[in-house]
């Protein structure tokens, strides 16, 4: 079996008083490919941002050493103090 470059273990993200994930668990090895498919509003974009480290969350969130990332949003705002 493929090592695992990511491993999320009991994953909860709310914003504001709503719960968007809740008690999700799941290991991706390398080479694995991850589907991640919902109506709008089911948190896939939320998911993501909070793997990325861009939301609080509780849980635990592990990638692998040396893994490079890349995300392009689909709205960019710059914030006003740039």
């Amino acid at each position: 079996m493929s090592e695992s470059i990511l491993k999320v273990k009991n994953l909860n993200v709310e914003l504001g008083r709503e719960k968007v994930i809740e008690d999700l668990s799941f290991d991706l090895a390398e080479k694995e490919i991850l589907v991640i498919l919902g109506p709008n509003g089911a948190g896939k974009s939320v998911l993501l941002r909070t793997l990325l480290g861009l939301h609080a969350f509780k849980g635990e969130i592990s990638w692998k050493k040396n893994i490079h990332i890349g995300y392009v949003p689909d709205d960019f705002d710059v914030p006003p103090d740039l």
